[in-house]
């Protein structure tokens, strides 16, 4: 079996060119609206090493209808293992939250329903995420990019969920201590791209240095966190 770099949460539909990652590179496609889904679902059919989701973020949810998002996981739910970009938001769009929550709740009686994964975005609303995925009984969950309490953190860990290892730790504290205090069997690493963050340009190739930071902290080889992040993938989409 080949290890590969994971890149668990990535904007595949703004990236460029897929191809150049095909062998270093296994790149979880996030969707922010139905027409990116559609786009990410067909990015999966000519690469084989992009892994497509499909989803409504919760900073778009308002342009759409609950009935739209009950379409979209009707016609391209079964052609996917993976819900993403969704969540909710009450850092960035706290006047969408209701909205957000309505349309978010299919989102994870989807997933409960048919073992799919949720790729999740919470900021701001860490606690009431955890709350609903794991009240809600859902298996694979995957918490992008987290900044939220350490404390809560632990309990998100504690049932088996997936915390995402984002470049950011190299210019935001936050997120690096979160890093050193999770243990790496419940770390994924991502890269968030194509997002430009306090001047830094997030690409795949930063999951490189993220590898390398977790070897340091976690006293292990490169290759070996290398290994371990590819059997956290291999066992959340299994």
């Amino acid at each position: 079996m080949k290890i590969m770099f994971i890149d668990m949460h990535v904007h595949c539909t703004e990236l460029g060119d897929l191809g150049k990652y095909r062998d270093k590179y296994i790149l979880v496609c996030v969707s922010d609206d139905i027409d990116s889904s559609y786009t990410t679902l067909k990015l999966s059919e000519k690469y084989d090493h992009v892994k497509p989701c499909i989803g409504i973020h919760p900073w778009v949810v308002h342009e759409f209808t609950v009935k739209s998002a009950k379409d979209l996981l009707e016609k391209l739910g079964n052609k996917v293992q993976c819900l993403g970009e969704v969540g909710l938001d009450k850092k960035f769009k706290p006047e969408t939250y209701n909205k957000q929550f309505e349309v978010f709740k299919l989102f994870v009686e989807y997933a409960r329903e048919h073992d799919a994964v949720l790729n999740l975005h919470a900021a701001g609303a860490w606690s009431e995420v955890f709350q609903i995925v794991y009240s809600g009984d859902v298996n694979k969950v995957y918490f992008h990019w987290y900044t939220g309490p350490l404390g809560l953190a632990d309990q998100i860990t504690s049932v088996g969920y997936f915390i995402g290892a984002n470049p950011a730790f190299l210019v935001q504290e936050k997120h690096r201590a979160v890093l050193d205090r999770v243990n790496l069997d419940n770390i994924i690493t991502e890269s968030d791209a194509p997002y430009y963050y306090r001047g830094l340009n997030m690409t795949p190739e930063l999951i490189e240095k993220t590898v390398a930071y977790l070897s340091g902290k976690k006293r292990l080889e490169p290759a070996r966190v290398e290994e371990i992040i590819y059997s956290n993938f291999v066992k959340l989409f299994k």
